[in-house]
C-alpha cells in the first residue's frame, strides 16, 4: 500500500502529465473517415428513424472511423450498438426523441471504444416529472439505462444534453480513459455511474436526479469545474471508491443528503477481503462551494458481509488498510441561504437530528482517518465543522474494527465569513450542452 507521501507525489504528478493525456485520448485512429449527413439520409424532422438508424449499423454504411452528423431531433426506439471509433454528433437541438422509455428497460446505446457522441440532445419521453426525492421504481423512474459501455476505452462524451427520469443516463462499468466534458444531465435516478479509471468530468451540470448525481468507482480522476444541484440525495456518492483523485472548482447545492459520500462499501462473495481493494483514498477536494445540505462531506466505512450475517470482513487487523484516509478539503466554502430553516425530513435542507442545535456540519466523519480540512469559510448561523460518530459496533461494522483507527482530524476555518450565494441559484460559470 502507498504510503501518503508517495500518494501525494502520484497526484502531483497526475495533474502535471494531464494535459498529455487528455490531448492523447482525444485523438483518432488516422486514416479515411466519411462523414453521413442525416439530411442527405433523407431524414425529416421529427420521423421515427427506429428502422432507419438500425439499417445504417446492421448494413455496414456506418462503420469504424465514420461519423453521422444528425441534422434535427428524431423520434426513435430500441437499443443499439455502436461500431468502434464511431462519432456520432448533431447541430443544436438535434438528436433523438425516445419514445420506449417505459417498456425497454435496455440501453439506447451501447459504446464501443474510441467511440465519441456530441452535442447531442436526447429526451427520453413519458418518463415522470423530473427531480423530487422519491425512489419509487416506476413511479419516480423508470428502470431504463441510456447509454452503456463495459470494458470499453478512450470513450467521449462531450457537449450533450441528456433528459429524462430514468435510472442512469450514462452507465460505465470497468471502462478505461473516459472524458466527459460539457454535458448538461436532467433527471435519472443515478444520472451517470462511471467505474473507470482514468476519467475526466469537466463543465459538466447534474440536477434534478432523485437519487445521486454520481455513483462512482474510479481511479485517478479528475473532477472539475461543475455543479450538482437539486438532487434528493448526493452531488457524488462514492460507493465504489474514489482512488488518488481530485475533485476541484465545483459547486454542490440544494442536496437531500449530502455533497460528498465517500463511502467505502465492502462486499464479497469469496469472505475474504483481499479479494477487494481499498477504496476512497489519496481525494483532493479544492476550492468547491457547499451549501443548503445537512452534511457537505461524509466519510464512512461499512462492513456489508457483516450486515449481511457473513463472517467479519474489517477487523481491527486490516481496518486502517481499508478505512477512507489521505483526504485534503482545502480552501473551500459551505454555507446556507434557503429558508425557512428546516430539517430534511420535513422539506428543507438542515440536519435532522442535531447534536447541539446545528443546522449544517462541513463533516461527519463516522469512520475515517487523516483527514484534513484547510482554510474553510463559511455562511449562514449554526454551522458544526465537525461531527465524530462512530457506527462501531452496528450491524454495519463490528467496534474491534472501528476502534483499530484513531478518527484523526485536522483543519481550520477562518474568521472572515464568506459572502452568501443568492437564494435558488440554478446559474453555471460555464457552457454545457450542445452548442
Amino acid at each position: 500500500m502507498m504510503t501518503s507521501a508517495i500518494r501525494r507525489w502520484a497526484l502531483v504528478a497526475l495533474l502535471a502529465g494531464w494535459s498529455l493525456a487528455t490531448s492523447a485520448l482525444a485523438q483518432k485512429t488516422a486514416g479515411e473517415r466519411t462523414v453521413h449527413r442525416s439530411k442527405d439520409l433523407g431524414w425529416k424532422a421529427n420521423q421515427d428513424v427506429t428502422k432507419e438508424f438500425s439499417k445504417l449499423l446492421t448494413d455496414g454504411t456506418l462503420k469504424a472511423g465514420d461519423e453521422l452528423v444528425l441534422d434535427h431531433k428524431y423520434r426513435i426506439r430500441g437499443s443499439y450498438v455502436l461500431p468502434a471509433n464511431v462519432t456520432l454528433s448533431a447541430v443544436q437541438g438535434g438528436g433523438f426523441d425516445v419514445t420506449d422509455a417505459r417498456e425497454n428497460q435496455r440501453p439506447l446505446l451501447t459504446l464501443d471504444n474510441s467511440d465519441t457522441l456530441n452535442n447531442l440532445t436526447i429526451t427520453y419521453l413519458n418518463t415522470p416529472e423530473l427531480g423530487g426525492r422519491g425512489i419509487r421504481h416506476g413511479v419516480d423512474f423508470l428502470d431504463k439505462q441510456a447509454i452503456s459501455a463495459s470494458g470499453k476505452h478512450n470513450l467521449t462524451i462531450k457537449n450533450c444534453r441528456l433528459e429524462g427520469m430514468v435510472a442512469i443516463h450514462i452507465r460505465l462499468d470497468d471502462c478505461k480513459k473516459v472524458q466527459l466534458i460539457g454535458c448538461h444531465i436532467i433527471g435519472g435516478f443515478w444520472a451517470v455511474t462511471p467505474d473507470v479509471t482514468d476519467f475526466v468530468a469537466r463543465r459538466c451540470l447534474f440536477e434534478k436526479s432523485c437519487g445521486d448525481s454520481m455513483k462512482v468507482s474510479l481511479r485517478r480522476a479528475r473532477v472539475e469545474n461543475c455543479v450538482f444541484q437539486d438532487n434528493g440525495r448526493d452531488g457524488l456518492d462514492s460507493t465504489g471508491g474514489i482512488n488518488d483523485s481530485v475533485i476541484r472548482n465545483s459547486i454542490f447545492r440544494r442536496l437531500g443528503v449530502c455533497g460528498l459520500d465517500i463511502k467505502s462499501h465492502y462486499e464479497t462473495r469469496t469472505g475474504r477481503i483481499e479479494d477487494v481493494r481499498p477504496e476512497n483514498i489519496g481525494i483532493r477536494v479544492e476550492k468547491c462551494l457547499f451549501h443548503d445540505m445537512p452534511n457537505a462531506i461524509v466519510l464512512t466505512t461499512l462492513d456489508n458481509d457483516r450486515r449481511r450475517g457473513m463472517k467479519d470482513l474489517l477487523t481491527a487487523a486490516n481496518m486502517k488498510t481499508y478505512a477512507p484516509h489521505d483526504i485534503e478539503i482545502n480552501e473551500c466554502v459551505f454555507g446556507h441561504v434557503e429558508t425557512p430553516l428546516r430539517p430534511t425530513r420535513k422539506g428543507g435542507y438542515g440536519v435532522d437530528y442535531p447534536k447541539q442545535q446545528e443546522y449544517m456540519r462541513l463533516i461527519l466523519l463516522k469512520d475515517a482517518y487523516d483527514i484534513s480540512y484547510r482554510d474553510a469559510r463559511t455562511f449562514g448561523d449554526r454551522i458544526m465543522p465537525v461531527l465524530v460518530h462512530s457506527i462501531g459496533g452496528s450491524k454495519a461494522l463490528s467496534r474491534e474494527a472501528a476502534e483499530a483507527i484513531d478518527r484523526s482530524l485536522s483543519g481550520n476555518v477562518l474568521d472572515e465569513p464568506a459572502p452568501p450565494v443568492q437564494p435558488g441559484v440554478t446559474e453555471v460559470p460555464f457552457a454545457c450542452g450542445p452548442q
